[in-house]
């Protein structure tokens, strides 16, 4: 049997007692609800990004007018 291979350590940026009470305080049927939320189907395609240029899409130039009437304005 040859030498075996573990995975890389676990690198967690809080104390060993921190992390063990914040285990501890871990409701499971919150867990439950977490992993099975996470187990279902995502929609096809998820969030799709607006595309650019659309209806309200303002241009650098108006953009630039808005700024310098509330630098003028003070609105």
């Amino acid at each position: 049997m040859g030498k075996r291979t573990y995975n890389e350590k676990l690198h967690i940026d809080m104390s060993f007692g921190e992390a063990l009470e914040r285990f501890a305080r871990t409701d499971a049927r919150e867990v439950e609800t977490n992993i099975k939320r996470a187990k279902t189907k995502k929609p096809p395609g998820g969030k799709k990004a607006k595309p650019s240029g659309g209806k309200g899409s303002k241009t650098v130039v108006q953009l630039r007018e808005r700024r310098v009437r509330k630098r003028n304005t003070g609105r």
